[in-house]
């Protein structure tokens, strides 16, 4: 916990502050009258009017709590005071740490929440605040931080005029009165319906938004029994039963649906807080009903997303196994058919046949290629990543042999040493370096055999697998589009592909947390860079 530094001008402040005579006196309607209007504006449990003595903080008025004053090193006030022009504002105290292990934030009552407006005087003293806390997480709207400062304000006004209250009380009083009505006017026009009723179940104020959804006029709900507004049935029933907690001191909230006769058919989350005088005497309750139709309503609209999600991927699945059996079937055949053709007949045909049966042969071999790269793709997200350590220059060892008649026609080599382990799925990783390692053989510049080189790089936070080649290299414009389905920068007359190898790759990296990169010169090569974090981590899908 951190103890606040004394104001530069603290001894001035103390003098200022002890001139007012307001320390230690009985408590005062109007300053009461001010902490419940916070509490109200700001919809917080405890509301208070804090002075700041030498050693203690003084509560010239207090809404639910029953100290009277605490040590000045513990009060979230002295803090606020050292900022005398902007309300000092804690979301959450145990992430603060000025106040993560100060007694009433670690322990009971575990406060969480404070807002505090400083109440400082014309000269610039800053003497304590107008504030409100709770023991849960929260955030004030701009308007809510303006009538905490206007309510500091009003405060000063009050302390600085009461020693010559009774011969200003004609003018001052008027000025208090706009004042006080300005502020209630603010709580007036708050977004969430309110309600202030008293211990008899009457109404004793509401707010715009409750005469919006309800109709009528303030005259024609103040003073009246709430069950005149909402029913014998669901007072008895709904409402009077938790407003009961909420009159013997509980915080009570629940969600029901409301049939208001100005809105219709709404969800209202509703809160409803206890009030307390200085004497912690409970005076009645606040209740706050907070519309979440719009919410309700787009959690259906999520539900019934799901529920098509769920829809597609079943259609995906059927998909898949037409493209692995009803597709697969004809292709086997065609290519089957065209092999024993040369095989058996090539011979036999005209010169003008034999050209027209290798393009029956090679469109029947990239059929078959874009088909399994398809299916490679799609199943990608139904697969599970089981994650375990690999050994790259065993993988590679592998994979160079599944390339061997590549490496043999294109006279090229693999070049991978014994690397660092990684934490992959290996069959998965299996596919990436198949295909970049494919692509750096089959890409290669006329004249020059190609070279591919696999190498494991250890970097904070996981490994970089990085597939370099000598080939004909990719220009910049280009580079960021080449991990697009279906993206091809070259006709299939130079370069055979279906287009699809660098999506899986990308779709495979995302799937363990990582993603691709590439860096290329046009005419030198490429070097294709997967990134992959040191522990399992949520997939990216951009």
């Amino acid at each position: 916990m951190q103890i606040p530094p004394l104001p530069a001008n603290e001894a001035q402040r103390l003098s200022r502050l002890h001139g007012l005579n307001i320390l230690d006196t009985l408590p005062q309607k109007a300053f009461d009258d001010i902490s419940a209007l916070a509490q109200l504006i700001c919809g917080t449990p405890v509301a208070m009017i804090t002075l700041i003595d030498q050693n203690r903080q003084w509560f010239k008025s207090r809404i639910g709590i029953e100290a009277q004053e605490i040590p000045r090193e513990l009060a979230f006030c002295s803090h606020a005071i050292l900022d005398p022009d902007h309300v000092m504002v804690v979301e959450d105290l145990s992430q603060d740490a000025r106040f993560n292990d100060n007694p009433f934030v670690a322990g009971p009552p575990d406060i969480r929440f404070y807002a505090g407006a400083p109440i400082v005087t014309h000269d610039g003293f800053a003497l304590g605040t107008v504030c409100v806390i709770d023991s849960k997480v929260r955030t004030l709207e701009a308007g809510q931080l303006d009538a905490l400062r206007r309510l500091a304000s009003l405060v000063i006004s009050l302390l600085e005029h009461e020693s010559v209250r009774i011969e200003e009380a004609t003018r001052n009083s008027e000025t208090w009165r706009l004042q006080l009505e300005e502020l209630t006017a603010m709580a007036i026009a708050g977004l969430d319906l309110q309600v202030y009723i008293d211990p008899h179940y009457l109404i004793q104020h509401v707010n715009d938004t409750y005469l919006a959804y309800w109709g009528g006029t303030r005259e024609d709900i103040v003073g009246r029994h709430i069950a005149e507004r909402v029913g014998d049935d669901v007072f008895r029933t709904i409402i009077q039963p938790k407003l009961d907690r909420a009159l013997a001191g509980e915080s009570v909230s629940y969600t029901r649906k409301t049939d208001f006769p100005a809105r219709g058919s709404r969800h209202v989350e509703v809160a409803l807080l206890p009030v307390r005088n200085a004497r912690g005497e409970i005076t009645g309750a606040v209740m706050r009903a907070q519309d979440v139709q719009e919410t309700r309503t787009r959690e259906a609209q999520l539900q019934q997303t799901v529920a098509l999600l769920e829809q597609r991927t079943m259609e995906q699945e059927r998909f898949i196994h037409i493209i692995s059996h009803d597709l697969r079937e004809p292709i086997n055949t065609v290519n089957n058919f065209t092999s024993l053709l040369v095989t058996d007949h090539q011979d036999e045909l005209s010169p003008s046949a034999q050209r027209y049966l290798s393009f029956v042969q090679s469109g029947g071999q990239r059929m078959s290629f874009l088909l399994d790269d398809l299916l490679h793709f799609v199943r990608l997200d139904n697969r599970t990543v089981q994650l375990r350590p690999v050994e790259v220059s065993r993988l590679m060892q592998q994979i160079e042999v599944d390339l061997a008649p590549t490496i043999s026609r294109m006279e090229g080599r693999l070049d991978c040493h014994p690397q660092p382990q990684v934490m992959a799925d290996e069959s998965l990783l299996r596919i990436v370096l198949k295909n970049l390692a494919s692509n750096g053989l089959k890409f290669a510049r006329r004249g020059v055999p190609p070279v591919v080189r696999i190498s494991v790089e250890v970097v904070e936070g996981g490994h970089l697998i990085h597939v370099s080649d000598n080939g004909i290299g990719i220009a910049e414009d280009h580079q960021r589009d080449i991990f697009d389905m279906f993206k091809r920068l070259h006709t299939r007359k130079h370069y055979e592909g279906s287009g699809l190898g660098l999506s899986i790759c990308r779709r495979i990296a995302q799937l363990h947390g990582g993603r691709m990169s590439v860096q290329s010169v046009p005419g030198e090569g490429s070097r294709f860079t997967l990134h992959l974090p040191a522990a399992p981590a949520a997939p990216h899908l951009e």
